[in-house]
């Protein structure tokens, strides 16, 4: 078993939750922020001898890590560094947790890459989605990113809502290649158990447009590629360069750590689950009890198909051998997929059911 090169670190809270999210996170609670930090680095120090010394990405997520207060980020940064020479630093931010003391302490620590949850430039689909700031506050974090020194930034933006035209959609998008990111990030939104979202959507307040939603996927792959960013995974759009490394590493099935509350490790044939409770978390953090929640064994076959699955997702496509003759021969007629030596891949049309067409291998 090889050290692990990529760590992804998980910081739960947010100013505010989204209608739409499903993910592990918590209301920003400041009496809650100091524990956690603490318990996140006993985690590191726990998991250190899978790790190499130096890992290669280093991916702070959430919820929100910039929700947390300058010092205790400071401190979360401190604690999680060293990283090799030239590796890729990433963490999240709201633009309403940017500021310019932030975003010069993030880069002078060596944090070289900034995915801002951007969502949307249409102020109506923002309020649809619960977010708190307005467009103009998108640019004005972007400016103060800039400023700050970074020159790799990612907006993430999420089309489908209900209340956003194909046109209100198109001019987000070229509102954002206007702040020129090197990387757009452009998930469809989904409704999943257990949010509002589904609770309103189960009540008949709203309905998804699924042809619509399909022109919009097919019309941004069109225009951002015109602008410069070549879409090398079904959702995300770089500058030639900017590809995000860490998220690649996921897609070519390579071992990663999850560090925090709720964050999911792979290891060799283990997968294991932190708990997202932040008292269990706290708990499990020892090297007794360290990787023992929610832990699930991967046998070779199923590690093989993820990595089928995932690698179809991408630009780059897959190597498949023997044993999915038929499958593989009738997307090929659809015209969902090419074929050249061995490597498959997903044509725009394929990309589009990227979902569908992953359930032949499972």
């Amino acid at each position: 078993m090889q050290p692990v090169r990529h760590v992804y670190v998980h910081v739960p809270f947010c100013p505010r939750i989204c209608p739409y999210c499903a993910f592990s996170v918590l209301p920003a609670d400041r009496r809650q922020m100091s524990p956690l930090v603490d318990a996140i680095l006993r985690e590191k120090k726990t998991v250190s001898k899978l790790c190499v010394p130096l890992p290669e990405t280093l991916y702070l997520g959430g919820g929100t890590p910039s929700a947390l207060p300058t010092r205790e980020l400071e401190r979360l940064l401190i604690g999680l560094l060293p990283v090799s020479t030239g590796a890729e630093l990433t963490l999240e931010m709201n633009p309403t947790t940017v500021s310019r003391e932030k975003a010069a302490l993030l880069h002078s620590m060596g944090v070289n890459r900034i995915s801002l949850g951007a969502q949307s430039l249409d102020a109506e689909t923002l309020s649809f989605l619960g977010r708190q700031h307005t467009p103009e506050l998108i640019r004005r974090s972007v400016k103060i990113l800039r400023d700050a020194g970074f020159c790799n930034i990612n907006l993430d933006l999420i089309f489908g809502s209900p209340t956003e035209s194909l046109e209100k959609w198109m001019r987000t998008l070229e509102q954002a290649v206007g702040m020129s990111p090197e990387h757009i990030s452009a998930y469809q939104l989904t409704v999943e158990e257990g949010t509002p979202f589904a609770q309103k959507l189960s009540a008949g307040a709203w309905v998804q447009n699924e042809d619509e939603d399909a022109k919009k996927f097919l019309e941004t792959g069109k225009f951002l590629e015109s602008a410069g960013y070549g879409q090398y995974e079904v959702s995300n759009y770089a500058k030639l360069g900017f590809e995000s490394r860490h998220n690649q590493a996921y897609w070519r099935g390579e071992d990663y750590l999850g560090l925090g509350p709720g964050a999911v490790s792979t290891v060799g044939s283990v997968r294991w689950t932190n708990p997202t409770d932040l008292l269990h978390y706290g708990g499990s953090v020892t090297p007794e009890a360290h990787g023992k929640s929610g832990q699930e064994i991967l046998t070779p076959e199923m590690r093989q198909k993820e990595k089928l699955m995932l690698g179809l997702r991408t630009a780059g496509g897959v190597v498949i051998e023997s044993g999915w003759e038929t499958a593989l021969a009738d997307l090929l007629e659809a015209g969902y997929a090419t074929e050249n030596q061995g490597c498959w891949k997903l044509t725009r049309e394929g990309l589009l059911r990227a979902d569908s067409i992953a359930q032949l291998f499972f």
